[in-house]
Parts: structure tokens; C-alpha cells; sequence
């Protein structure tokens, strides 16, 4: 078999699996209130800079694309994958901060949600940079060596300190805590401007000035996605979008060798239109696939499977 008719084929099937992709909002199917967007990194072509992946909560790929301009290709992108039988009411996301520009810029006006778990990575952080940052006075002469070691016992000092209150910011995103967290947060915010709890160095200080800028910023949406995950079982992680960006990292090692980002884009939703047909053989989602959980009318579909859905005759596999 040529080369040559292997790369025509997997163009021919990329490009019915675009098609395919973007019939899925017109398709009638179970109600999807989450859209779920990030960019991952697959090693492509110099001008493809990211590759921009959106599915739903039931874990449905629904259009990947080739961003090689963000500030036109990700709201076209978001513009494009809403259409009448998918209207999500919130968008999830990480803690990019264009994430909502794009948002607005695609004209939607979805209620902006941020991953649970970058939150608290954003918190951890703080943390690190409060112990990172620490200052240290010491008389003149003292030789650098011993300047370092007293340095590394004020930081160590600062981090047990510390290690309490962070404690209480993970208990506080846990479960069963979920009308607490805020509350929480803002219980660790006033120890850490208790100066009978913890000494106010000028990076403790800073560090509560910009917890509780945090805290003011996402209260509102933290409060709403705990209070949806408890109520409606919605996601809180873009985890599941996580798991698929982790499928495309094998296929960037065929993607990098198409010339064009046309050409990458057409095979990533390949990949994805089969993700979407695969049906899990372990974990949660065991014994369906994401079509199925979303309900995907067929017939509106147009396809029972990848291999319609492509036009590629159904492979004849014998177990014996």
C-alpha cells in the first residue's frame, strides 16, 4: 500500500469527520448545560500553535480546532460548536484569564466557570510565593553561607506556620463542604491577618491582601459550581477534558508531518469522532460511549457508527 493513498484516505476521512463534528449541535439529544473548553499542546507544526478542544459534561467531543490566531480562532471556534439542540448555560474552564474575553467576543452569554482544581493550585501558589518571598534582617558581616541557612530556617518556620491554614483551604473545596467553602477561606484570610496567630512579615501580609482579592473575584462562581455539583451532579474539574487532550498526544507524532494546520485539524477530529463512538471497556463511563450518554439522536446523525459516519466499510474482524 503507498503512502500516498494512505494520506489521501486519512484526509478524505478527516474531512467527513469535520462534517460529521459539526453536525452534532444540530442533533436532537439529552439536555448538555456545561460547555467544557481548553488548548493542549500536541507536537504539530510550527505555525499550529494549540490545538482547541470543547466537549460537554457527558464527555462528547465536539469540535476540535487548529488555533494558530487565538483572538479569531477561539471565538470562532466557540461560536461555531452552539447551534439548536446544544445551548449550554455555562462555560468551564481553567483560569486563563481570555478564556472569558473569547467567551464574550463569540457572543455568547454563558455564566463563566473556573476547575476546582486550578483554583486550589492558584491558592497552593500564593502560599509557595508567601513562603518564597520571605524577608530576612540580619546585622552586617554575616557571611553569605550563614545569611542562606538563616534565610532557609525563617522560610521553614513560615511554611509550618502556614501549613494550618492550607489544610483548611483543602478541607474547604472537599466534599460535604460545599456551603462552607467560601466561608472557609475567608476564616483562613483572617488568621493569616492575625498577628497573635502568625507573624505579619511582608509576605504574609501579601499574601492575605491577595487571598482575599481571590476570594472576591470567585466567590460568586465557586459558591455556584459547588452548588451545582451537589444539586445536579454537574462536573466541577475539567478533568474529563483532560483525559481526551491526553488521547491527541500519541497522534501528534502522525499530526506533525501534515504540511498545514487544515490538514492536523482534519485528523484530530478523526481521533475525536472515534472517541466519541468508543465504548469504554473500564471506569465510570463502562459499557457506553459519549454518544450514548448524550443521547445522540442517529437518525438526525445521519450515522450508526465511526465507520458510516466516514463512509469507510465496517472492518471484518474475526475473534478466532
Amino acid at each position: 500500500m503507498s503512502i500516498g493513498h494512505v494520506e489521501r484516505l486519512t484526509q478524505r476521512v478527516g474531512r467527513r469527520a469535520e462534517a460529521a463534528l459539526a453536525r452534532l449541535s444540530e442533533c436532537r439529544q439529552a439536555a448538555a448545560r456545561f460547555l467544557l473548553y481548553d488548548e493542549t499542546y500536541p507536537k504539530m507544526q510550527k505555525r499550529a500553535y494549540s490545538l482547541g478542544v470543547a466537549i460537554c459534561e457527558h464527555g462528547l467531543i465536539r469540535s476540535v480546532c487548529c488555533i494558530t490566531r487565538k483572538a479569531k480562532d477561539i471565538p470562532a471556534q466557540l461560536r461555531d460548536v452552539v447551534g439548536t439542540h446544544f445551548q449550554p448555560a455555562y462555560f468551564l474552564t481553567d483560569l486563563d484569564v481570555l478564556f472569558n474575553k473569547y467567551m464574550k467576543d463569540a457572543d455568547l452569554a454563558l455564566i463563566h466557570l473556573r476547575d476546582r482544581v486550578h483554583l486550589i493550585r492558584q491558592i497552593v501558589r500564593l502560599f509557595d510565593e508567601a513562603v518564597r518571598n520571605v524577608t530576612l534582617d540580619v546585622p552586617k558581616g554575616l557571611p553569605i553561607k550563614e545569611r542562606k541557612k538563616q534565610r532557609q530556617l525563617k522560610r521553614r518556620l513560615l511554611r509550618k506556620r502556614l501549613r494550618p491554614m492550607l489544610a483548611l483551604v483543602f478541607k474547604a473545596f472537599s466534599p460535604g463542604y460545599e456551603g462552607l467553602c467560601v466561608l472557609m477561606l475567608e476564616g483562613a484570610v483572617t488568621q493569616l491577618q492575625d498577628p497573635t496567630y502568625i507573624i505579619q512579615t511582608t509576605s504574609v501580609q501579601t499574601l492575605a491582601r491577595r487571598l482575599q482579592r481571590f476570594i472576591k473575584k470567585h466567590s460568586d462562581a465557586i459558591n455556584l459550581l459547588l452548588q451545582l455539583a451537589v444539586e445536579e451532579g454537574t462536573p466541577t474539574t475539567t478533568n474529563a477534558l483532560e483525559s481526551k487532550n491526553g488521547i491527541f498526544k500519541p497522534f501528534s507524532r502522525i499530526a506533525k508531518f501534515f504540511p498545514v494546520p487544515e490538514r492536523c485539524q482534519s485528523f484530530f477530529a478523526s481521533v475525536s469522532l472515534m472517541e466519541d463512538f468508543d465504548v469504554k471497556t473500564r471506569g465510570p463511563n463502562q459499557g457506553t460511549s459519549a454518544m450514548q450518554r448524550a443521547r445522540i439522536n442517529l437518525d438526525d446523525f445521519g450515522a450508526t457508527d465511526f465507520f458510516s459516519a466516514v463512509g469507510l466499510p465496517e472492518p471484518q474482524i474475526s475473534l478466532a
